[in-house]
């Protein structure tokens, strides 16, 4: 048994701490939508083998489950793991779901504690087939994860070098292929290379500067629009709304029209999103104007002769004529303070 410890942080993708912000925190991001729910929900039959052999085995074999983690008491152990009809266990991402859900208390418990926890939670509630491969599994997975943590990029490495990523990126799969067969892979990590792809094609099209902020977004939404469809549909939205943000934000730094804006928003969302985004900006401009009078008037308010008792009591009632609700209210409260702040 392995009796080196992993550093927590860099447990997923610890390759290095740019390679963990830039890929590492999407598995977990995407991992309860795109990833697990079609194991939880397309194989009913295979998740019941598993219940039925863990009741069945409750009076032959020791079925106690290891002792949580603090952090981890009171929560769902997050292990959809499967097994055939046969016993066998079923190669699927719960598998490593599982083990990370572990292994996410390392620091409460040593990592010696938690491979015995994972042991004794797979002898548990497994068919010894399925347990005898899960817990191989896991020991592989411990391997793979401290030759990852030990693995260094070449060179001074840049976010921005696709190239440079792109390497990284292989560098791992090759660490992968030296502990698993291609369809363990294919199970364990499948999901993960497929938003790796992902997140290089994206920035190659960011770092393309013959594409227009226009074109960029109408490669990305291409590029979202061919992720398979167990993640497409967890990571449009997000990306969507990361791209959006980027490209907005492009736009505004060279000074872009309106209609560049529209055309951009058009590109990636589609026109009725559009629609909707141009309804919003007009409602926060309605709203912006609203905030900037009452911080006029406020601030005249303060620089009056009153006594603080009476700037007071007149500054909460300009605020209670002002806004129409409790939301507006709370929300007018926070522009204030950073109002204060800037001045």
């Amino acid at each position: 048994m392995i009796g080196k410890r992993i550093n927590s942080k860099l447990l997923i993708f610890s390759l290095i701490s740019i390679l963990l912000i830039v890929l590492g925190l999407i598995y977990w991001f995407f991992k309860p939508e795109a990833g697990l729910a079609q194991y939880r929900n397309s194989d009913s039959q295979s998740q019941n083998v598993t219940q039925n052999y863990a009741l069945a085995m409750s009076d032959s074999k020791n079925t106690t489950l290891p002792t949580l983690a603090p952090s981890l008491k009171g929560t769902e152990i997050d292990c959809p793991i499967q097994v055939d009809a046969n016993g066998n266990l079923v190669l699927t991402v719960g598998i490593r779901s599982c083990f990370d859900y572990f292994f996410s208390s390392l620091g409460e418990k040593t990592e010696t504690e938690l491979i015995a926890d994972i042991r004794q939670y797979l002898s548990a509630t497994l068919p010894a087939p399925a347990a005898k491969y899960a817990a191989y599994l896991l020991e592989q997975y411990v391997g793979y994860m401290h030759t990852l943590q030990n693995a260094k990029p070449s060179g001074n490495f840049k976010t921005t070098d696709v190239e440079e990523l792109e390497k990284i990126i292989n560098q791992m799969h090759k660490i992968q292929q030296q502990f698993f067969n291609a369809k363990e892979i294919e199970a364990l990590f499948g999901h993960e290379r497929n938003l790796n792809k992902f997140n290089i094609e994206q920035l190659r099209i960011h770092a393309n500067k013959n594409l227009s902020t226009q074109q960029k977004a109408m490669e990305l939404a291409k590029l979202i629009g061919q992720l398979p469809p167990t993640l497409a549909d967890g990571v449009r939205v997000s990306m969507q709304f990361s791209e959006l943000q980027q490209l907005t934000q492009e736009i505004k730094d060279k000074g872009g029209s309106p209609q560049e804006l529209r055309s951009m928003r058009e590109s990636l969302l589609g026109p009725e999103a559009a629609d909707r985004l141009e309804k919003v900006d007009q409602e926060e401009a309605v709203w912006q104007s609203q905030v900037n009078n009452y911080l006029i008037k406020r601030d005249q308010i303060l620089k009056s002769e009153m006594t603080d008792l009476n700037k007071q009591q007149a500054i909460n009632q300009l605020r209670t004529s002002s806004f129409q609700n409790k939301e507006e209210l709370l929300r007018a409260q926070s522009y204030e303070i950073m109002h204060d702040q800037k001045r």
